[in-house]
C-alpha cells in the first residue's frame, strides 16, 4: 500500500484545530466526505477547491494569519 504525504489543507486545517466537517461547513456546497477525499489527494474540480480555499483563508484571518493560495493547498485538480 502506497502511503501519500498529507496535503497542505490537511496541515493547515489541523494547525487550525478545524475539523474536516468544519471547513466544509464554511464552503458553499461541499461535503465532508469531499473534503476528506480532497486531504487524500482525491482530485476535485476547480469550483470546489476554490470554495474550499475560500473557507480556510477565513478560518486563518480569524485566527489572525495570512490568506494562503490555492498552490499552498496542494490539491490535485481535474
Amino acid at each position: 500500500m502506497q502511503v501519500m504525504a498529507d496535503t497542505g489543507l490537511k496541515q493547515i486545517r489541523q494547525s487550525l484545530g478545524v475539523s474536516q466537517e468544519g471547513v466544509a461547513r464554511r464552503t458553499r456546497s461541499v461535503s465532508t466526505g469531499t473534503v476528506k477525499n480532497a486531504e487524500n489527494g482525491r482530485r476535485v474540480t476547480y469550483d470546489t477547491a476554490t470554495q474550499i480555499l475560500e473557507a480556510m483563508n477565513a478560518l486563518l484571518v480569524e485566527a489572525g494569519k495570512e490568506p494562503i493560495a490555492l498552490d499552498d493547498l496542494g490539491l490535485s485538480l481535474y
